[in-house]
């Protein structure tokens, strides 16, 4: 028997909306950045970034049990209504300039590597426009569910991507084993540790989930199964392309497609996975324009926050097209990184010392 919307959704969704966010960095940009701090050592950086982002986040789940809110709500709760709005637009701004540059970015890959013809104008306004806004406007238990009905076969591309370029990997090529060193390491990750920070900015989607218990199941869960995926993959590039070649090639993923055989008949099979990685990019950017209006019209105070869906859309595409090349779009995304890395990482802490307070004010 089928079960009646109630708007809300499950583990299963949520874990996909988790993964999608978080994972589909192994296969963009993200690495890029990464190999420029740990160079050969990168693929450890994802996790010991879990662990940065992890600390924080598990004070979050505390105070989100304890009060029984999402993070939109824990703001004004705690913060109040002024400081409360403030951090919520500071949020907002993190999240939007995120789907900006990572759009851009997504389709500088698109054009460069499949459609070095069609217009960058046009491959952007089917992304967001044609595509992401048209799945965020059904509200998000259809990207719940639009997310979990793609997350099988993208395991599967996955697995499939592996075991064809397993031949091309070289296990000598991970060697030395800590790169430039632990201290760089380690210290990257913690600059870089909002790469998995969307864990944090999705405690806001707390309201929409059935239970405490699924949201901090499907968190845990899509976080690790995410930061494995992005050190394998990591590792991978290292061990297939090798250190320092790695750090002249643009889009490692992609390259890798291209390199991927299945016997001396299924070569140039990169369409395959060109497909797949368009479909989960659109779900991706539609799980993240929808968060973005419910973080505005939160820190606003608005009543509804749907309508600005098209608004918001539309505003990204426009600041989209501005980037003038790969190479900016690289550079904003880092600074990105290295700034909301911080706000990330401190937020849960101001709001448990803010919790304290108001509880010794109480008493």
């Amino acid at each position: 028997m089928m079960k009646a919307a109630d708007g809300k959704i499950g583990t299963r969704e949520f874990f996909s909306l988790v993964f999608l966010s978080v994972g589909i960095k192994a296969t963009d940009t993200t690495p890029n950045i990464l190999f420029d701090l740990g160079e050969n050592a990168a693929w450890m950086m994802p996790i010991f970034s879990s662990f940065v982002i992890g600390v924080p986040f598990f004070l979050l789940l505390w105070l989100m049990k304890k009060h029984e809110k999402g993070l939109i709500e824990l703001l004004f709760h705690l913060f109040g209504k002024y400081l409360g709005g403030f951090i919520g637009f500071i949020l907002f701004l993190i999240i939007f300039s995120g789907m900006v540059i990572y759009s851009r970015s997504y389709i500088d890959i698109v054009n460069v590597m499949f459609y070095p013809k069609a217009p960058v104008l046009l491959l952007l306004f089917l992304l967001l426009v044609a595509c992401s806004f048209l799945i965020a406007k059904r509200g998000l238990e259809a990207i719940g569910r639009a997310a979990w009905f793609i997350i099988p076969i993208t395991f599967f591309i996955l697995f499939l991507l592996v075991i064809a370029v397993f031949h091309e990997v070289n296990w000598m090529q991970i060697f030395p084993f800590a790169g430039p060193g632990f201290k760089q390491v380690v210290t990257g990750s913690v600059t870089h540790s909002s790469v998995l920070g969307n864990i944090i900015l999705f405690a806001a989607l707390f309201p929409f989930v059935r239970s405490y218990k699924t949201f901090r199941l499907a968190s845990f869960l899509g976080l690790g199964v995410s930061c494995v995926t992005i050190t394998l993959f990591i590792a991978i590039y290292v061990m297939v392309f090798d250190y320092p070649e790695i750090i002249n090639m643009a889009y490692p993923y992609q390259q890798l497609t291209r390199i991927a055989s299945l016997g001396g008949i299924t070569t140039h099979i990169e369409s395959l996975f060109l497909g797949i990685w368009i479909h989960a990019a659109a779900i991706y950017f539609a799980i993240t324009l929808y968060v973005s209006a419910y973080f505005f019209s939160g820190a606003l105070r608005l009543d509804k926050f749907e309508p600005l869906l098209l608004p918001f859309v539309g505003l990204a595409f426009l600041l989209g097209i501005q980037q003038d090349n790969v190479f900016h779009v690289t550079q904003a995304r880092n600074i990105l990184i290295e700034y909301s890395s911080v706000i990330l990482i401190v937020l849960p802490f101001c709001l448990w010392i803010a919790d304290l307070w108001k509880g010794r004010l109480k008493k």
